[in-house]
């Protein structure tokens, strides 16, 4: 596990592609993300090759994670577990009170990551999402 290095780009942007496909971000999101919030830029590797990475921007009162992505070849590797643990160890040593994000209400096996690490639903978003999707906003407390 690593922070974000520019040379990662185009690899980080086709597992964007690959796992939002016509929702993914561009490139110029993931500069701009990189500059806001290095230290929270997190890329895991499996060897030479960058398997996952997770994204979270702080704020006042804790921090958002805005994305976390696994290359679907590492999926079931433990690898979005691997980035969730170090984001929230990070925001954690940030002095962070907690920690949020937004799912789709539909993806079951990211609503059940991060149940596992003890995120909470607080709200249904109806419309969330592009598609018009409904979103979860889920927190984490730190005690």
């Amino acid at each position: 596990m690593r922070t974000f290095e520019p040379r990662d780009l185009p690899r980080i942007v086709r597992i964007e592609r690959e796992s939002f496909g016509e929702f993914a971000w561009p490139a110029s999101t993931f500069e701009s993300l990189a500059l806001a919030s290095p230290r929270l830029f997190l890329v895991a590797c499996a060897g030479a090759t960058i398997a996952g990475y997770s994204i979270a921007v702080r704020s006042r009162h804790g921090a958002e994670l805005v994305s976390i992505a696994a290359h679907p070849r590492y999926r079931r590797h433990h690898v979005a577990s691997a980035l969730l643990r170090a984001t929230i160890r990070k925001v954690r040593r940030s002095g962070a009170s907690a920690m949020w994000l937004m799912v789709r209400r539909e993806n079951a096996g990211a609503i059940a990551l991060y149940r596992r690490f003890g995120f909470v639903r607080t709200a249904t978003v109806p419309r969330y999402y592009e598609d018009g999707a409904t979103g979860w906003r889920m927190r984490l407390a730190f005690d």
